[in-house]
């Protein structure tokens, strides 16, 4: 990779979905670096640039963020409408994953602002076709 990757916030509480997401988009060569954050109020940490995410040579803000939605402390929703409501972060992709297919998440995320709606259950194929967008 002779291009400098470009970071992407992956939100995700399940280690094992955490790894396959990173592993598909290595297998598609794209120049991308991972910063993987548990929830949604450490993601608002890192977003803010608090302790330990402080510097942004270490923790630089991301290019998209992928974010579970039923995750402890702040839902992926609630991360989402944090996101939108600070003019420096406004315009910063969310995508939102959940393994549930349910219309009233799609229609709440559509209404919040997310860039995408993702089902776990679908092809990561897709995902990472969605992310490409903004690492390419």
């Amino acid at each position: 990779m002779g291009e400098k990757s470009k970071t992407i916030l992956l939100v995700e509480d399940n280690p094992d979905v955490g790894f396959l997401i990173q592993s598909l988009f290595h297998d598609a060569n794209l120049p991308v670096s991972f910063q993987v954050i548990k929830n949604g109020q450490e993601a608002v940490d890192y977003l803010s640039g608090k302790e330990p995410y402080v510097n942004r040579e270490n923790y630089p803000l991301p290019v998209i963020i992928l974010t579970n939605i039923n995750m402890p402390h702040m839902s992926g929703f609630e991360l989402l409408a944090w996101v939108k409501q600070h003019p420096q972060l406004k315009n910063l992709p969310v995508v939102l994953m959940s393994t549930y297919d349910d219309p009233k998440h799609l229609i709440q995320a559509a209404s919040l602002g997310a860039y995408s709606y993702f089902i776990k259950t679908s092809s990561f194929d897709d995902l990472v076709d969605i992310a490409a967008k903004f690492v390419s």
